[in-house]
């Protein structure tokens, strides 16, 4: 059985090279008019030809210019000279792909007319976006760099508008990250204002009860608190000590008088004290805790004082997000139509097709 089929498929190769030789003259006749006709009507006078300007370059790495210039971390993906990503190369070709871009580009060269499209006609959007489409694309190469060819029948525009195209993806990107760092620069701004505001509010405390004399809480309570030690100490003394000296000595001694007036001086600095040690007491809460506050606050304004710095840097940066590989060049050497490829693939397609009809029409004779 095995053998059979074997048979089978050399009869009938043989039979299908005994009808190429026997109808070469027809088969070589169609394929030789077909490579004509492809020639004649893949030329200038039936298809435009158009020229292809290519422009090659690669993503930065680095979004926020801030991060990479004061931070120390070492990260690559903060390094300003590094190279994107396929998450960067991703971003920017989802923002090459924008209809502002196309529509800036289509007013600027004004597409409609040159792509001959009619307004009047059904559809003309439509039809402008499909032909930008062919003529425009934008694609990733395998060294995550990326391209942007534009086709035209004229070499000039072709180059002007891919260059066009990646001065404006350029540009989109920088304005879509001020104007978010702009308005973060604004809150930053705002709250770091406000903290300032908070501050002065509470030195205005603190001044008002330095006015009273509450300085420093920790000191001032101390020292006060040792200086009514002593003076209770003193005036517990010289009490004792004027007792004995009211047995042996008359009112009127120097020294029962000198003992008397340093009692009158210990009770005198004990009230004094008394009356500060109760302002501490009423203020010295406030004093304390406002103090603590305030260092808090100081902290939280120089944390809000670097992110300031930091916002008013990317708001204010005018850096490229992209290393530009290649720029486009006008082309010499027209990309479209690739007329040896349209010969090709017509001849050999109306060589086989006549083929296949020869060959229908044997196998109806033989039938």
């Amino acid at each position: 059985m095995f053998q059979k089929a074997r048979e089978t498929a050399y009869l009938e190769s043989t039979s299908v090279l005994v009808l190429v030789l026997r109808w070469w003259k027809p088969l070589l006749i169609v394929t030789l008019v077909a490579a004509l006709a492809s020639l004649i009507f893949s030329g200038p006078a039936f298809i435009t030809p158009k020229f292809q300007s290519t422009v090659v370059f690669f993503p930065a790495a680095t979004n926020s210019i801030s991060k990479a210039i004061l931070e120390s971390s070492g990260a690559e993906n903060q390094d300003i000279l590094a190279f994107g990503a396929e998450k960067q190369a991703e971003q920017m070709l989802q923002i090459l792909k924008s209809d502002e871009i196309r529509n800036l580009i289509v007013q600027k060269y004004d597409l409609n007319n040159h792509y001959g499209i009619d307004p009047n006609k059904e559809f003309p959007q439509t039809r402008l976006i499909e032909e930008f489409r062919n003529n425009v694309t934008f694609s990733r190469t395998e060294f995550m760099s990326l391209r942007i060819d534009v086709l035209d029948q004229d070499p000039v525009m072709a180059a002007a508008i891919a260059n066009d195209i990646y001065s404006l993806l350029d540009t989109m990107k920088s304005r879509i990250q001020q104007g978010r760092a702009n308005s973060a620069l604004l809150i930053a701004e705002q709250t770091y204002q406000e903290k300032l505001n908070v501050i002065q509010q509470k030195e205005d405390s603190l001044t008002k009860l330095r006015r009273n004399g509450v300085m420093d809480f920790s000191n001032q309570s101390t020292i006060w608190s040792e200086e009514y030690a002593h003076a209770f100490s003193t005036h517990t003394n010289e009490v004792a000590a004027l007792n004995v000296l009211n047995r042996y000595l008359k009112e009127s001694d120097t020294t029962v008088i000198n003992t008397k007036a340093r009692i009158e001086g210990a009770d005198a600095r004990m009230k004094q004290l008394q009356t500060q040690l109760d302002r501490m007491a009423s203020f010295g809460g406030a004093s304390v805790s406002l103090n603590e506050e305030l260092t808090l606050d100081r902290k939280e304004l120089s944390m809000l004082k670097e992110q300031y710095n930091r916002l008013k840097i990317d708001a204010q940066q005018n850096l490229s997000h992209t290393f530009i590989v290649n720029k486009a060049e006008p082309s010499e050497k027209k990309a479209y139509p690739t007329r040896w490829l349209i010969v090709l693939i017509t001849s050999i397609g109306s060589f086989f097709l006549a083929f296949t009809v020869l060959l229908i029409r044997s196998r109806l004779k033989e039938i």
